[in-house]
């Protein structure tokens, strides 16, 4: 909803049904989800009452800049369809088997009865699945091992607030402290 005032703009009109992956009205408005082969793009419509124009509410913070581009870009989705993502916006293939492998650890980590899971079966069951991981002091002496709990503490970093990083582009995703 745009702030009293503004010109009316063009009334928004939901994408075809099939985009459509969630769409829901909740006391704070009317909560979208619309996706393509490319991208997710997520909406939230403070009303969706006809005649009330809307606007774009862009949180002037360190994101500024990315949160104008996925702005526009959403702008053009609706319109043109897309256009290719902001710099910095889509993980690489890298980043994204390594955030894949720490979301991997977590669920492994969180499911239940998985308290007693140690870092030995963390790297036997996701990071070295064709590696015969040893035990005792092989294990404790060997540098998977060491990478193995590197991993896991980044990953409870991201889960514990750390994903926030990622927003922030190619400095935000580097490795967490």
């Amino acid at each position: 909803m745009a702030p009293p005032g503004c010109p009316a703009a063009d009334a928004f009109a939901v994408p075809p049904s099939h985009l459509v992956v969630a769409d829901r009205r909740l006391e704070d408005g009317r909560h979208f989800v619309f996706a393509d082969d490319r991208a997710w793009h997520r909406l939230w419509l403070r009303t969706d009452r006809p005649g009330v124009p809307l606007a774009n509410l862009i949180l002037r913070d360190s994101l500024v800049g990315l949160r104008h581009e996925a702005a526009v870009r959403f702008d053009r989705w609706l319109g043109d369809g897309p256009g290719p993502p902001p710099a910095g916006f889509l993980p690489t293939a890298y980043q994204a088997r390594r955030l894949g492998m720490m979301l991997a650890i977590l669920d492994l980590l969180q499911e239940p009865g998985g308290a007693g899971v140690t870092s030995h079966d963390v790297a036997r069951l996701i990071i070295y699945p064709r590696l015969s991981v040893g035990r005792g002091a092989e294990w404790k002496s060997s540098s998977e091992r060491r990478r193995t709990q590197r991993l896991i503490e980044e990953a409870r970093g991201l889960m514990q607030g750390g994903y926030r990083a990622l927003l922030a582009g190619p400095a935000g995703r580097q490795k967490l402290p």
